[in-house]
């Protein structure tokens, strides 16, 4: 007992010094399965309220249609009580008279008895069956306020999961906000082509619609640090279809950006949103969201939880 006692022990120390990480926050799909199940258990709940009403009200009637048979059977026998006691004894006495011989006699007498016993017997029945009834709803009570009870927690994770699908949805629907008033971008070679254009910021290359968007971004107003074409790995840098805008004017920072440098993060992701069609915008990715045409502004993790890869440091920009 004493080394199992050391070992929890020594088990909830390297708990405390290896602590979990904390989990990543649920997106819109994950949110969504998790609120189709809390409603399944909800109307799980319910059924077993309403199972256990059913079951009480079936109790009650039970226990009134018991009451009056114990309440007749009562009455009865103190009525039969009565009859013995006013006129038993002149019944008794006739029967005894009037008796043939000695097993008549007892058989009288028997008979009598046995009346009184079978009606105290039934009201003992009825007794009993009531005794059981009412124990039955005392306890089938706890029963119903635990399913109540049971049936107000889900609900309240289901309001919790409602609240959270909301917020995330706002936070997603909300996006960087406006691009500073920053010119209109003008329309350029259109989607597709190979990379053939060399890269401005690097020995790379670009295609031509991206090198345009490279092109007028400058043109915007937009003039710090970039990167573009990047050898190896995937998505749409080697592929000379991603630039990468650096928050601060320097360069890539390994902090979020902050103040002046967020400014200018959000004014040029909200400057792609709103000139996707001219500059044939894939996607935008800056500082834990994700624009698509196809889906507005949604939540995003990366890949480390670090400023690169949540992209607080760079607004990432993808062209078709």
């Amino acid at each position: 007992m004493r080394n199992k006692i050391l070992s929890v022990v020594v088990l909830a120390a390297l708990v405390a010094f290896f602590p979990v990480p904390a989990a990543a926050e649920p997106d819109e799909e994950t949110l969504e399965a998790d609120l189709a199940d809390a409603i399944s258990a909800v109307n799980d709940a319910q059924d077993q309220v309403d199972a256990a009403e059913a079951r009480a009200a079936d109790l009650e009637t039970q226990i009134g249609e018991t009451q009056a048979l114990f309440d007749g059977l009562t009455a009865d026998l103190n009525a039969y009580a009565l009859y013995l006691h006013t006129e038993g004894d002149l019944q008794t006495t006739n029967a005894i008279l009037s008796a043939d011989n000695g097993q008549q006699l007892i058989d009288t007498l028997t008979y009598t008895g046995f009346l009184a016993e079978e009606r105290a017997a039934l009201v003992a029945d009825a007794g009993d069956l009531l005794d059981q009834l009412e124990a039955e709803r005392e306890s089938h009570a706890a029963e119903v306020a635990d399913a109540a009870e049971a049936l107000k927690d889900a609900e309240k994770a289901q309001e919790d999961l409602e609240e959270q699908l909301e917020e995330l949805r706002a936070e997603e629907a909300a996006g960087p906000g406006s691009d500073g008033g920053a010119p209109a971008a003008e329309g350029g070679p259109g989607s597709g082509g190979g990379c053939t254009e060399d890269d401005p910021t690097t020995s790379g290359c670009l295609t031509p619609a991206t090198l345009h968007v490279y092109n007028e971004t400058k043109e915007a107003g937009f003039d710090h640090y970039v990167s573009c074409y990047r050898s190896g790995g995937g998505g749409e840098h080697p592929l000379g279809r991603a630039c990468d805008w650096a928050a601060d004017a320097s360069g890539f920072q390994d902090v979020d950006a902050e103040g002046d440098d967020k400014a200018y993060g959000d004014q040029l992701a909200a400057w792609y949103v709103n000139n996707a069609d001219a500059l044939n915008i894939e996607y935008v990715i800056w500082y834990r969201q994700f624009w698509s045409a196809g889906s507005g502004w949604r939540s995003y993790s990366g890949v480390n939880g670090t400023p690169a890869g949540d992209h607080t440091n760079h607004v990432h920009v993808s062209v078709q």
